[in-house]
């Protein structure tokens, strides 16, 4: 708490998620809560909650659910078959037979007049058979046995082709962390969920929850299928549920369209009557803000929430298409943007980073925020800010961009750029004068949410500003002058996506507008339908990647520019009205002149509305470091040991495996082992995982300086012990603390019983658990540079080129570097300070800093890199000047670097 308020950070959610070292809600967990709370009101920021241990919310850390199946959820399983007629024998997914009927086939097609109900034909099976020696008597040991019930179905049908279809029943299984879920739609379930969950945090805190903490996030959580459904079906519709099953499963049925529809618009109710209103008035009743992210059947749903949210902003700058406008309004981060500017919330947030993967950069994080601020998000929700990344923890939907990565004392400076930029569009709206209308209550097919998904990018590409809409948002306004009157907008157009199902009501209301309705399916791409629509900006022909949005508050307004690509973008820019560029960092003069701006890979401009007449941009200095540079590492180099030669005791053969858990290195290496055979009586005997004792073994060269060997916590996990060379065997109790790699590793002193050449390190495990072994890579440490192939340690050069890891000995480095150079300057500009732009040898996404003629250093976090620097610290002609670069944790976490140019990870 205190790292994230000296880099601006102002509040958190906390996230219990895997690795957890308490009782989740526990006292001892509830403890370190309170604890959490003190020290954000000591520094000023707000905490707040997150409902679920990990997550979809719902079952209190599985608490809900252990022992209590009806609380559990369950899936409705469609299967179907072709078969002549004759004897027909066919086992059925293992649950509860809800409908089973059969058809004949007409020149291939169900003749529907003449479906039979066939789920009198359905009995149970056990088809597993098993041998036990463990009789009842001392006269008979020996018994056999049947298990695993599931249903199957034995019928004759006439002479002829039919297709039979089945709906089943079943348990939810092999879910994420809890292996089952709890059924949602299920009141009572809820109930329990707020009572395990909730009223014990308002148990403990009293007050303190509506004074301190501002919101409760609710994640991930869905509707599935409910046994609850056949009787809310018939009471809502009066036909039978169960009996009209099969028209779900197959299109050409005619009620196909009315039971999808129906039964939709029942799951919609009852998420909304079970789930949404319960929690949404328990936060209302303990002054706490009802938050967070998840599924919404359609964009209506969004009104329970006080700030709603939205889980896209997960991908690299480069990429060549950004994840913002996805598929469906948990997906999109402006269809959230609208749902909370239509239903007069304060807000929407966003819960962004997660899966970067460890090359996640500072740059990533900046052009994701300003990306997502775009598209009318005001909170950022970063996923997450890690209080561990030690062994396996790291893997857990990394990147994390705090303490643990080198560039973390720079994030400061995103924070200051995010706030200056919502500020300066508090009080402001998207000034859209063409709504979208959002398609999920219209059943669209897959592919029509995949061109849904193309028709807003090509919206953006045209410069189109538009909201999404339903059809309650759009009953809101008032028709006046052939125009929609919403809010503060006026609307002239409306956008109807391809739709499987519209619904009536929409249809009607469409139909009765006077205005301009561009309908999907009048036009031959996304991209025509796009240029139809009027755009908001004009920007020239070199703008198709860059993102544009023009916000007001009424009187005056506000336009964002973000060049999403990875070249830069002349623009002409015309947007009718005069303006003015604001800067977004400390001092740093505008650039625009008469409407023409040429934005760097990556930037982000803000222009104001004004009368004022632009200043000329003022003389830069323009600084080209060269690619020979010498180069200092500023923290140990580090080699990476992930391969290691596994062998099991008593076993033949071996495997070169990874660092990871014994799970995945039997399978990888294909190690043959006896497994332990588990028996019950009456039941399926199991193969188990019997006590192994494993020998991993790797080796290095080496005739340089000390090493330390370190190990993250966790990295071993079993009865072990490591040798080098012979050495006595050494534990853990050997390690020692070390600041060397993430906080927290432990390191050991090799330097005693290292050799000249070749050296061979053995670690002897014990362990009968699968997640055992040598489960996260170890680390040789020290002054040295690094050859692969085969692995060396040896003296390093202290020269060498810009960003070149591999050749400069550095492959597997992870931390701070310097590279040096002399630059030859002309005369810098006469000013007390001056615009200075580095151009670098070679793409680099790292953050840097740059120091000039040994004074102090200037962040460089991103592209373009620009920084303002005293004139004093320049120099008519030669200037000494050091590059700080801080990396991400990629190479030494994975043992890969990041091509921008393929935009895809390599290994080294």
């Amino acid at each position: 708490i205190q790292e994230m308020a000296a880099a601006g950070v102002r509040g958190f959610y906390i996230h219990s998620r895997q690795g957890l070292g308490q009782p989740y809600l526990s006292a001892s967990f509830l403890d370190l809560v309170e604890v959490a709370f003190d020290e954000a009101r000591r520094l000023g920021l707000s905490p707040h909650l997150y409902d679920e241990y990990p997550s979809p919310s719902g079952v209190a850390g599985g608490e809900v659910i252990l022992g209590r199946p009806e609380f559990q959820a369950t899936r409705l399983a469609q299967t179907s078959f072709d078969t002549d007629g004759g004897s027909v024998g066919r086992d059925l997914p293992a649950g509860y037979v809800l409908a089973c009927t059969a058809c004949p086939l007409v020149e291939g097609k169900p003749d529907w007049s003449a479906e039979r109900d066939l789920r009198a034909a359905v009995g149970m099976a056990m088809p597993d058979e098993s041998y036990n020696l463990g009789g009842l008597t001392v006269y008979n040991r020996k018994r056999y046995f049947a298990s695993n019930p599931r249903p199957r179905l034995e019928t004759e049908l006439p002479p002829g082709r039919w297709r039979v279809f089945a709906s089943v029943q079943m348990r939810v299984g092999a879910h994420k962390y809890w292996d089952n879920y709890v059924d949602v739609l299920n009141p009572a379930a809820v109930a329990e969920f707020l009572r395990l969950t909730h009223e014990r945090y308002a148990a403990r805190f009293g007050e303190r929850l509506g004074q301190e903490v501002p919101s409760i996030f609710v994640d991930e959580t869905y509707p599935g299928w409910s046994a609850c459904l056949p009787a809310e079906f018939a009471a809502a519709y009066g036909y039978d549920l169960g009996a009209s099953l099969s028209a779900l499963q197959d299109t050409s049925h005619p009620r196909h369209r009315q039971v999808s529809r129906d039964l939709r618009e029942l799951v919609y109710r009852l998420f909304c009557t079970s789930f949404e209103e319960p929690v949404s008035r328990w936060c209302r009743e303990h002054g706490i803000r009802y938050a967070g992210e998840k599924e919404s059947m359609r964009l209506t749903q969004l009104r329970y929430m006080d700030i709603p949210g939205c889980d896209p902003g997960h991908t690299k700058a480069g990429t060549r298409r950004e994840d913002l406008l996805g598929q469906s309004p948990r997906r999109n981060a402006r269809t959230t943007a609208s749902a909370a500017y239509f239903y007069g919330k304060e807000g929407a947030l966003c819960e962004c980073y997660h899966s970067l993967g460890w090359s996640g950069t500072l740059q990533d994080a900046r052009l994701i925020a300003e990306n997502l601020i775009w598209a009318g998000i005001r909170y950022l929700v970063p996923h997450g800010l890690f209080y561990s990344t030690h062994a396996l923890k790291k893997h857990d939907a990394p990147p994390t961009f705090f303490f643990q990565m080198p560039y973390w004392p720079l994030f400061g400076q995103l924070s200051d750029r995010v706030k200056r930029l919502l500020d300066a569009f508090a009080g402001t709206w998207i000034d859209a004068h063409v709504l979208l209308v959002e398609p999920s209550a219209g059943q669209p097919t897959r592919a029509q949410l995949e061109d849904f998904e193309g028709l807003q990018h090509a919206l953006v590409a045209a410069h189109v500003d538009f909201l999404t809409c339903d059809r309650d948002i759009l009953a809101e306004g008032e028709v006046r002058d052939g125009k929609l009157r919403l809010r503060d907008l006026t609307v002239d157009t409306i956008i109807v996506p391809a739709m499987a199902d519209p619904e009536p009501e929409l249809t009607a209301w469409l139909a009765s507008f006077p205005g301009t309705v561009l309908r999907r399916d009048a036009f031959a791409s996304v991209g025509e339908l796009a240029q139809a629509a009027p755009p908001a900006l004009s920007l020239g022909a070199d703008a198709s990647r860059v993102f544009s949005v023009v916000r007001t508050d009424g009187t005056s307004r506000r336009i964002l520019l973000v060049n999403n690509g990875s070249t830069p973008a002349d623009l002409h820019i015309a947007p009718g009205f005069p303006v003015i560029e604001t800067p977004l960092q400390d001092d740093l003069p505008p650039l625009l002149a008469g409407g023409h701006r040429r934005l760097a890979p990556y930037e982000t401009v803000l222009l104001t509305e004004s009368n004022e007449s632009p200043a000329p941009p003022p003389g830069q200095v323009e600084l080209a470091f060269p690619l020979d540079c010498t180069v200092e590492p500023q923290t140990p180099n580090l080699v990476r040991l992930n391969r290691w030669e596994l062998a099991l005791a008593g076993q033949e053969g071996s495997a070169v495996v990874d660092a990871t858990p014994l799970s995945n290195q039997l399978r990888q290496g294909k190690l043959s082992f006896t497994p332990e055979i588990r028996e019950g009586f009456g039941q399926m005997p199991t193969l188990g995982l019997p006590t192994l004792n494993l020998r991993y073994t790797t080796e290095f060269e080496w005739d340089t300086d000390s090493v330390e060997l370190v190990m993250e916590p966790g990295s071993l996990l079993g009865d072990w012990s490591l040798r080098l060379n012979g050495s006595p065997a050494l534990t853990e109790q050997d390690f020692r603390p070390t600041g060397t790699h993430v906080r927290g590793s432990l390191g050991l002193d090799l330097t005693p019983w290292l050799q000249l050449g070749n050296n061979r390190l053995v670690i002897e495990l014990t362990t009968n658990r699968l997640d055992g072994g040598l489960r996260n890579p170890l680390y040789l440490a020290g002054d040295f540079g690094v050859g692969l192939a085969p692995l060396r340690l040896t003296e390093r050069s202290a020269t060498g080129h810009f960003d070149a890891y591999e050749t400069n000995g550095l492959p597997h480095f992870s931390g701070v570097l310097d590279y040096c150079a002399t630059v030859s300057l002309d005369d810098p500009p006469e000013a007390e300070m001056v615009p200075l732009e580095l151009a670098l040898p070679v793409d680099c996404e790292d953050a840097l800093e740059i120091a000039l003629n040994g004074h102090e250093f200037h962040a460089m976090p991103w592209s373009p890199r620009r920084v303002l620097v005293p004139r004093a610290e320049l120099r008519s002609g030669e200037n000494q000047v050091r590059l700080r670069v801080r990396t991400s944790l990629i190479r030494a976490f994975e043992g890969q670097r990041f091509d921008l140019a393929r935009h895809a990870y390599d290994e080294l």
